[in-house]
């Protein structure tokens, strides 16, 4: 066990620089374009929408709803496609540098000299797949966290000749 944790530290730098590298096959270093896509991505399509989401919220309802949606939905596609999908790519493709060294590829355990147990042979994907199932089981988590927050400091504001509506049960 200990020498997976020298390995570990060991390939680290390097399934970084692969990370940084990512999406870029001819290796040419391009890792910061990622970052300027996601940088960009963030202003127009998140950023953007919920500020014009904010400034019209009370003033032009129809407006401010569809541009939360705009920048809400843009969250929900990177929080739940393609950030996993990102993981599942970088994972699969760097299973050689990845495997063993820094995600173990199985679980075995000797019980005895002579005689091993083994708990999982794939471990690899068992841990690549769990991985991004913990991602979405977050995004739904935060998401519904938000959600309600968002109801709660944002509550349905009625017009000036409105009245809240009597609740009740049969009349």
């Amino acid at each position: 066990m200990l020498e997976w944790f020298g390995e570990f530290f060991a390939t680290l730098p390097e399934a970084l620089h692969a990370l940084w590298l990512f999406g870029d096959p001819e290796g040419r270093g391009r890792g910061w374009f990622g970052l300027v896509v996601l940088g960009l991505w963030g202003v127009l399509m998140i950023g953007g929408p919920l500020w014009l989401a904010k400034v019209t919220y009370g003033k032009r309802e129809w407006f401010s709803a569809t541009m939360g949606v705009v920048g809400a939905s843009s969250i929900l596609w990177w929080v739940f496609g393609i950030i996993p999908s990102g993981w599942m790519y970088y994972a699969e493709g760097e299973i050689d540098l990845l495997e063993h060294a820094v995600i173990p590829s199985s679980a075995t355990w000797e019980v005895r000299e002579g005689y091993v147990i083994e708990i999982a042979t794939d471990l690899y994907m068992v841990i690549v797949d769990s991985v991004s199932a913990l991602m979405m089981i977050g995004g739904i988590v935060l998401f519904l966290w938000a959600a309600l927050r968002l109801q709660k400091r944002l509550p349905k504001q009625l017009d000036a000749d409105e009245t809240k509506a009597e609740a009740g049960g049969y009349r």
